[in-house]
C-alpha cells in the first residue's frame, strides 16, 4: 500500500512539475551562480571531530581539508601535505606541508595547526566520539614551520588512509579552542567554501572562499535545504525549486530518467545497510535468536521489491568494493529454520520488540523497515516501528542502552576496513551501538594495524568480518548505491566512492 501511495504521490508531483516548468516562473540559479541542494537530514555539527554521519561530512568537507585524500579511484593524493616519508622502523611519518595556505579566520596553516588538530581530538577534555580515528598517533612533533612528524605507537599500515578521514580534518588553532557546538558557529578550515549561514534543521549555506589556495570554486554559493520526505525532494527537483537532490527512491528512478530537464546520477557506493541488535538486551543476548532473525529476513526480496535492485547483495559488514573486505553470502531466507531456532530459544510464540529506524537518511529507509516488519511477522515476531528525528535517533544509539533493534547504514570514510571495523565491531568502538564483544576480533584489530604485508593484513581483516558474521550482531541487507538527481544544467559535481560530494568544480548554467 505504501509503495502504491508513493507512486501516486510521484505521479501527482510529475504532473505538477510539468505545469510549473511550462509556466517557467521560477528564477534560474545560474544567474546568481548558486547550487541548491536538497538533503534528507541536516548536518549534526560543523566540528569535524564530532562528525559521525555522511550528510554532516558532506557539509564539513566543503569547509575543511585533510592532509591527504583519495581520488575517484581511491588512491591517496596530497592535499594539505605535499609529500611524506616513512622511517625505516615504520614509526615516524614526516610530512612536508603546503605553504601559502590560510584558514577561514585568517590564521596561517602550518605544522603548529596540524599538531593542534591531532592533540585536540586526542584530548579527553574534547570528548570526541571519533577519538579512535587518531588512536594510532603517539606524538606530533613540529620540525619547522612547514614540516611535521607524526609518530605512531606501533607500525600502523593504514595511517595515510586514516589521515584522510573527515574527523581528522585540519582546523584553525585560533577558532579550534572552541569545542563542538561553539566551533560549529564559526568553523575555520582551509576548504574551498566557508560557512555563510545556518538555521539548524532547515537550511545551511556555504560561500566561495576567495582566499582558497587551489583553484577557486566556480559557484558563489551552495545552499543545503533539509527535506526529509523523499517524494518532496523529487518534486522540488522536477519543479526546478532545487538543482540537486540526494537519495532518489528506486521506485522513482525510471520515471525520473524520462522526465524533461533532469537526470539521475547513480554511483557504486561503499555504504552497508544493515539491521543490528543490542546484545546487552534480551532476547538478543541469545545467538539462536539472532540467527533466527537472519533467516527470517529475506534480503533478496528487500533488494528487489523495495530497492528495485539498486544495490549489491552480500553478507559481510564491509562493502565488497572495499579492498580487504570479504565476499560472504547473505544468510539464506528460511522461515522454518527461523521458527525452529526461536523454539530452541524458548520463544515458540515469538516476541515483540521496538524496531528503530531513521526516516530520510537512507534510500527508502522507512519502506525497508515496514517490509522487514512484515517478514518478521511471518515467524511470530512483532516489530514496533519507531522513527524519531535523526539527531534524537543518533543520541539514543550513542547511549547504547535505549534501543534493542535498529536499522542503520555504515560508510567507509577512509576506504580501508580498519577505520569502520574498529568503530563498529571493536569492543570499545564508538559505533558499536549493539554492545558486541569478541576478544578474537579485538586481538585481530590490533594485530592487523601493525602488519605491513598487504595480503597478510587483508587476511586478518577478512577473518574479522567472517567472525562477526558468524556471531550475527547485525544482518547485512545490501550495499547501497548512491542515487542523486540533478537538473541538466548542473555539471561538475564529483560524487566520491566514500559518499562525499565535491562542489568546488560544480557549475549551474
Amino acid at each position: 500500500m505504501l509503495r502504491l501511495l508513493t507512486r501516486r504521490l510521484f505521479l501527482t508531483a510529475f504532473a505538477a512539475s510539468a505545469t510549473m516548468l511550462a509556466a517557467s516562473t521560477i528564477p534560474s540559479a545560474a544567474q546568481t551562480s548558486v547550487l541548491r541542494y536538497a538533503t534528507g537530514t541536516d548536518a549534526q555539527t560543523l566540528d569535524p571531530q564530532f562528525v559521525t554521519d555522511i550528510p554532516t561530512s558532506r557539509v564539513v568537507m566543503q569547509l575543511h581539508e585533510t592532509l591527504v585524500y583519495p581520488n575517484a579511484e581511491g588512491d591517496i593524493q596530497p592535499v594539505l601535505a605535499e609529500s611524506w616519508t616513512v622511517s625505516e622502523d615504520n614509526l615516524s611519518w614526516t610530512f612536508k606541508l603546503r605553504e601559502g595556505v590560510t584558514f577561514h579566520d585568517g590564521t596561517p596553516f602550518n605544522a603548529d595547526a596540524v599538531k593542534f588538530t591531532f592533540d585536540r581530538i586526542l584530548a579527553e577534555a574534547t570528548g570526541s566520539p571519533r577519538k579512535s580515528s587518531a588512536a594510532a598517533i603517539d606524538t606530533v612533533e613540529v620540525v619547522d614551520e612547514h614540516t611535521v612528524t607524526i609518530k605512531t605507537k606501533a607500525p600502523f599500515a593504514p595511517l595515510l588512509a586514516q589521515l584522510s578521514a573527515y574527523n581528522l580534518s585540519i582546523i584553525s588553532p585560533k577558532s579550534g579552542t572552541a569545542i563542538k557546538s561553539d566551533y560549529s558557529k564559526a568553523p575555520a578550515g582551509t576548504g574551498p567554501f566557508r560557512l555563510g549561514d545556518w538555521t539548524p534543521g532547515e537550511k545551511l549555506t556555504v560561500i566561495r572562499n576567495e582566499d582558497y589556495w587551489g583553484e577557486k570554486a566556480k559557484l558563489d554559493e551552495v545552499r543545503f535545504t533539509v527535506v526529509p520526505e523523499d517524494s518532496a525532494r523529487v518534486l522540488m527537483l522536477l519543479s526546478g525549486e532545487v538543482d540537486m537532490v540526494s537519495n532518489i527512491p528506486p521506485v522513482m528512478v525510471d520515471r525520473l530518467q524520462g522526465a524533461p530537464g533532469v537526470q539521475v546520477v547513480e554511483k557504486t557506493g561503499v555504504r552497508t545497510i544493515y539491521v543490528a541488535f543490542n546484545l546487552a538486551m534480551k532476547p538478543f543476548d541469545d545467538l539462536r535468536v539472532r540467527q533466527a532473525m537472519a533467516h527470517a529476513i529475506n534480503t533478496e526480496a528487500l533488494l528487489k521489491g523495495v530497492m528495485n535492485n539498486l544495490g549489491t547483495p552480500g553478507g559481510g559488514l564491509e562493502s565488497v568494493v572495499i579492498p580487504g573486505s570479504a565476499a560472504i553470502d547473505p544468510y539464506p531466507y528460511d522461515p522454518e529454520r527461523a521458527r525452529a531456532l526461536l523454539a530452541e530459544a524458548g520463544l515458540s510464540d515469538g516476541f515483540s520488540v521496538d524496531f528503530y529506524l531513521p526516516t530520510g537518511r537512507y534510500i527508502n529507509d522507512r519502506q525497508l523497515g515496514e517490509a522487514i516488519q512484515a517478514q518478521l511477522a511471518e515467524v511470530g515476531i512483532t516489530a514496533n516501528l519507531q522513527a524519531p528525528e535523526f539527531g534524537t535517533y543518533l543520541s539514543m544509539l550513542e547511549a547504547k542502552d535505549k534501543i534493542p533493534m535498529f536499522l542503520l547504514g555504515k560508510g567507509s570514510p577512509t576506504g580501508d576496513p580498519d577505520f569502520t571495523l574498529t568503530i563498529n565491531v571493536g569492543s570499545e568502538g564508538t559505533g558499536n551501538y549493539g554492545n558486541y564483544h569478541n576478544k578474537t576480533i579485538d586481538d585481530l584489530l590490533l594485530k592487523q594495524r601493525g602488519t605491513v604485508d598487504v595480503e597478510q593484513r587483508r587476511a586478518m581483516l577478512r577473518e574479522i568480518i567472517q567472525t562477526a558474521y558468524d556471531d550475527v550482531p547485525w544482518i547485512v541487507l545490501f550495499y547501497e548505491n548512491q542515487i542523486f538527481g540533478q537538473r541538466e544544467n548542473v555539471s561538475g559535481v564529483a560524487v566520491l566512492p566514500n559518499e562525499n560530494l565535491r562542489f568546488v568544480t560544480a557549475t549551474v548554467n
